[in-house]
């Protein structure tokens, strides 16, 4: 996730939001930030071996599945 004015950042999430049981990718579209200079992008961990969600600045993805916001 990238938001302006901090590090580029992420998290693991599981298949569904806990709060309604939506998918995660369809959930993230439509909860994820959308002002000038953010970013969200999102993928499968098994898509990405050995991605450290604790690294700062967060690497970017690979095989990203899902991406919202104008700085992508």
């Amino acid at each position: 996730m990238k938001v302006p004015g901090v590090p580029d950042s992420a998290q693991e999430l599981g298949n569904y939001s806990q709060m309604d049981c939506e998918p995660t990718f369809q959930w993230l579209q439509h909860t994820s930030p959308t002002e000038a200079g953010d970013c969200t992008e999102a993928a499968w961990a098994s898509d990405n071996p050995g991605y450290n969600v604790d690294a700062t600045p967060a690497p970017r993805l690979k095989k990203v599945q899902m991406v919202v916001g104008p700085a992508c």
